[in-house]
């Protein structure tokens, strides 16, 4: 017997796909934090603390209490948190990831995949082969990591992957989190 293994052709968005449209769908339907805007001159830090700041993912008004906070307390902290800049090559796959992925059980991302690498590579060409896109470690883009699947915290909650995209006057920001 001889079985051949296709993959299935990639998924198409539609000619004239409204991007917002989708990631808003996208955003209700996978529970992300997903923000598409023009670019306003805020720094990657900025434009995800204004972003975060209304979910109530920040404790950035705790003041010096004794429990334990994950999350930065204020944009400069935020920028740094965003420390990885994603390769043009991992762009596609690490933002997939981004929009997909489950962080708290490990499960396969299931056939919604294909639409999230739409979405993706939309994006990486709407904002460009000159966009600067920062992210705040391997949660979700476990393939990228060296070793330890490692990040740092941009949220209250227990895990998180950032990824935020500015370029071609665009800025994308796509926040997941999850409770253990």
């Amino acid at each position: 017997m001889n079985l051949s293994f296709k993959l299935p052709p990639p998924y198409d968005l539609g000619s004239d796909a409204d991007l917002g449209m989708w990631l808003t769908e996208w955003a209700e339907y996978t529970d992300r934090i997903v923000h598409h805007g023009p670019d306003d001159g805020r720094s990657h830090g900025r434009l995800c603390w204004d972003v975060l700041a209304p979910t109530g993912l920040l404790a950035q008004h705790c003041g010096h209490c004794k429990h334990g906070h994950g999350g930065p307390r204020n944009p400069q902290k935020m920028e740094s948190a965003l420390g990885i800049r994603i390769p043009p090559d991992q762009l596609s796959p690490w933002i997939a990831a981004t929009l997909i992925r489950e962080l708290v059980h490990s499960s396969h991302d299931g056939p919604m995949r294909l639409v999230a690498d739409a979405i993706a590579n939309r994006l990486i060409a709407l904002l460009g082969p000159d966009a600067d896109w920062r992210a705040n470690g391997y949660a979700a883009y476990r393939e990228g990591a060296s070793g330890n699947v490692s990040w740092v915290r941009v949220t209250e909650a227990t895990f998180d992957a950032a990824v935020v995209g500015i370029g071609n006057g665009h800025a994308v920001v796509i926040v997941v989190t999850g409770e253990d």
